[in-house]
């Protein structure tokens, strides 16, 4: 018999599900808004691309649904929930062990996030080898 955690995600129950995000950023001694009001869920294998004008707060809002914002920014209302659990009442602690192992965030220009100082190869299974997912040398064949 399968337990009901198991039935549900196998009905397609949201992934992940953000609502009502608003997040600020400070500049000139004060917090002003860059994202109001956001809403949306993915369930399993749906696949999300966001879209907008530079600036128009498409990686503040990737980044926000793992739960994290940058130097400089907050998460100041909403809610993110990921496969039921709430991202943002959670610890740093428990989030980091989230974070490349179930949940990534992948950048509109993920070749400007390399390191052109190190090989390619090392950057692309570090995460895999840091959250212990597989061995090096496992990463790197």
């Amino acid at each position: 018999m399968k337990s009901s955690n198991v039935i549900a995600r196998e009905r397609g129950t949201d992934l992940l599900t953000v609502r009502n995000l608003h997040v600020e950023g400070f500049s000139g001694e004060r917090w002003h808004p860059i994202v109001r009001g956001v809403d949306f869920s993915l369930k399993r294998g749906e696949v999300l691309g966001l879209i907008g004008e530079s600036g128009a707060g498409k990686s503040t809002i990737g980044l926000a649904a793992m739960g994290y914002a940058k130097p400089g920014c907050r998460i100041t209302q909403g809610s993110v929930a990921f496969d039921g659990a709430d991202l943002l009442s959670m610890s740093e602690a428990r989030r980091r062990r989230l974070r490349g192992s179930r949940i990534a965030y992948v950048a509109q220009s993920a070749a400007a996030w390399f390191n052109p100082a190190h090989r390619l190869l090392d950057q692309t299974v570090e995460t895999a080898v840091a959250h212990g997912i597989a061995s090096r040398g496992e990463a790197n064949r």
